[in-house]
């Protein structure tokens, strides 16, 4: 059977997981069916069972072996039966019961002994709506690369028929080109590689200097955070929570405060952390600190496997002052950009091989939770398509994006954009956090309160 080789920064994901701690991830959609097709959900079902053309990664299965590497399965050999779930919701099909629903399905490891996917259509959603759940895995694409696969799957034209399922669509094949390697061979010794090692060993000696010895700048470093009820060890159930915002408002306080988006996500992601862990009487003396995700993947690039690189950042928690939380939130994201900003691509990754190394080394070895945390959770900014999408006529009304959690880390948040508006996703242990739907609700009121503060309303 004809193998693919796995790059190490995917591997690590297979070496990570964990049975409490699964490494897969979402997409969650929202879909409206089309108007005057009653049957959409049960026609969809019945054609995408019958669709049994895969592509990469949806046709990949982890080869037996020590070293880690995927073999490519023929299609009659994939099980629909187990890929392909149709699931309704109770009554009233309100977004509670899905939230219910998909913690549930999103505490379940998928199957090492099959390809590493499952889809969920679930239907019963009220306002004539259904969902697909996307089940991936980590060790085969990122977040981006999930943005990149729903942009193929789906037509930014209403009108449009004959579209395939995702597995059918899928990823084109990281292959390894025998020139770029005979090129990158020809410069291992050159003056253009010992540029980059030097480049990297500056960035590692700024990132030690100010985050660990001096402590006098707003760069942050793994293992800063505080030790908090966010940073035990977990249990396999799963909560999912969810936060909507129109793309324009998050603009307008940016824009007022002079600072991005995503600090603005950071800052009121803070607040309502703060907020949570007062209430509970866990609040940390000193800030969290996110462990923020940041693609590097090549506009275009539409390959298996992951292109991530991370900065750590402060959210601010320590501070009662919104507007002084967003004024550290801005000053640590940009140190973190800067620094990274002085690395290539190839380099960036090198840098966050170098990083990680620690945290990844922890994880495999199972010790996550017993330690001080490299970071207090991830927190992710994922851009997705920028157009209104169809599928046969059906609308994308909203994409979320369920994610993974780890021992010493038992909430995740992602930030997902979709069109005009920004869709967030809380995956939390449900044993570790309790009513940890009180976050999305805080977030939207440290909004509110910030945009007044900033004159955005």
């Amino acid at each position: 059977m004809e193998t693919v080789a796995i790059n190490p920064m995917d591997a690590a994901w297979l070496y990570i997981e964990k049975r409490e701690a699964p490494a897969h991830f979402g997409p969650l959609i929202f879909m409206s069916c089309p108007e005057g097709e009653p049957d959409f959900v049960a026609r969809l079902v019945s054609e995408w069972r019958k669709s049994q053309q895969f592509a990469p990664p949806f046709n990949y299965r982890l080869a037996k072996g020590l070293v880690p590497k995927w073999e490519i399965v023929p299609n009659d050999e994939l099980d629909m039966e187990y890929h392909l779930m149709h699931v309704g919701l109770p009554a009233p099909g309100g977004e509670q019961q899905l939230g219910v629903l998909v913690s549930r399905l999103h505490s379940h490891r998928l199957d090492r002994r099959r390809p590493l996917w499952q889809v969920y259509i679930i239907e019963g959603l009220e306002d004539n709506r259904f969902a697909l759940y996307l089940k991936l895995h980590h060790s085969q694409l990122d977040g981006m690369g999930a943005a990149r696969l729903m942009a193929r799957c789906f037509s930014s034209d209403p009108g449009q028929r004959g579209l395939v399922p995702p597995w059918s669509v899928g990823l084109s094949a990281r292959k390894s080109s025998p020139k770029a390697d005979a090129k990158a061979l020809s410069l291992a010794n050159g003056v253009k590689q010992g540029k980059r090692l030097m480049n990297i060993a500056g960035a590692l000696g700024t990132l030690g200097k100010h985050s660990y010895f001096t402590r006098d700048h707003a760069l942050f470093a793994p293992y800063q955070g505080p030790k908090s009820v966010l940073n035990s060890r977990i249990r396999g159930h799963r909560r999912y929570a969810t936060q909507r915002f129109e793309l324009d408002e998050l603009k307008a306080v940016a824009g007022a405060a002079e600072a991005k988006v995503n600090d603005v996500f950071l800052a009121i992601t803070g607040a309502a952390l703060r907020r949570y862990l007062s209430e509970i009487s866990a609040l940390p003396r000193h800030s969290l600190v996110g462990q923020v995700p940041v693609s590097i993947r090549p506009a275009g690039d539409g390959s298996v496997g992951n292109a991530l690189s991370f900065v750590y950042a402060t959210l601010g928690t320590d501070l009662e002052d919104p507007i002084e939380r967003l004024h550290a939130v801005r000053a640590s994201t940009e140190s973190a950009k800067a620094l990274q900003s002085q690395l290539s691509a190839d380099a960036i990754e090198a840098y966050t091989a170098i990083v990680l190394a620690p945290y990844i080394t922890e994880t495999i070895l199972n010790l996550g939770g017993h330690l001080r945390p490299a970071a207090n959770l991830v927190i992710s900014n994922v851009q997705g398509p920028r157009e209104r999408l169809y599928f046969n006529g059906a609308r994308v009304e909203h994409i979320y994006g369920p994610s993974v959690l780890f021992h010493g880390q038992a909430l995740n948040i992602t930030m997902a954009s979709y069109a005009d508006e920004v869709n967030i996703g809380y995956t939390a242990c449900r044993d570790t956090l309790p009513s940890m739907q009180k976050i999305a609700v805080y977030t939207r009121e440290a909004f509110d309160e910030l945009a007044a503060l900033v004159g955005a309303n």
